[in-house]
């Protein structure tokens, strides 16, 4: 929910997403709207030669076992308790860290209806969220896929009144330099950093849809489908 110019920004690269003048420039002015499961994320990471760069990546692990891994994924989220032990995480928290940054985020409340209630977190003082992720590119038939997952730690209070876990939030410009590998740390200070989050959140719950009016009824009227995941 900013414009490009605003996110290279935090990033601290260009708008052609590098600090070495890459020719994938992109408007300024275009305003960057709601990551979700599947879309491409501009991920701040550290190119070939340890610079910033930032480079469009799939939210969703690869799952092998797909029959088009362009379509599905095998992991949203890596936890922090795990990333340092589960052979899936363990090569990209070594070598390929990310950084999302975002002025929002969800967490869903499980609701005992089984429905789920979307509740919208962000800083107090407004300033953005640094979001931890790690990634990989696996070369395929169908092209290279270049996917991350985010990682999650448990939630502080009052948002684990909601949902257990939450998005690993990096304090300050610091933290983000050593997880992208700027700072040379050991996987134990790279995990260290994984903390639930003690700064200032605030949440409310996310609007729903408004409607002008009563949609119209249908002619051949169906049965209500049952909830899923959005």
């Amino acid at each position: 929910m900013m414009t490009w110019a605003e996110y290279a920004g935090l990033a601290g690269v260009s708008t052609s997403g590098s600090r070495d003048g890459s020719p994938d420039a992109m408007d300024p002015g275009k305003l960057l709207g709601t990551f979700t499961p599947m879309s491409t994320v501009p991920i701040v990471h550290l190119g070939p030669v340890r610079q910033r760069r930032i480079t469009p990546m799939r939210w969703g692990w690869y799952d092998h076992k797909a029959a088009n891994p362009f379509r599905s994924f095998k992991h949203l989220h890596a936890r922090s308790d795990t990333i340092d032990t589960l052979p899936t995480w363990i090569e990209s928290l070594q070598e390929r860290r990310g950084v999302i940054f975002a002025k929002q985020f969800n967490i869903g409340e499980e609701l005992p209806s089984e429905k789920t209630k979307q509740w919208i977190c962000s800083r107090a003082d407004g300033e953005p969220v640094a979001i931890a992720v790690i990634f990989n590119t696996w070369e395929l038939l169908q092209g290279p896929l270049r996917a991350f997952a985010m990682v999650t730690t448990a939630s502080c209070q009052p948002r684990a009144a909601k949902d257990e876990r939450m998005p690993a939030l990096l304090r300050d410009e610091d933290e983000v330099a050593a997880w992208l590998g700027e700072i040379g740390a050991p996987d134990a200070e790279l995990k260290a950093l994984l903390r639930p989050y003690d700064g200032s959140l605030v949440m409310r719950e996310q609007d729903s849809p408004k409607k002008d009016g009563p949609p119209p009824k249908p002619k051949n009227p169906k049965p209500e489908p049952q909830p899923g995941m959005f």
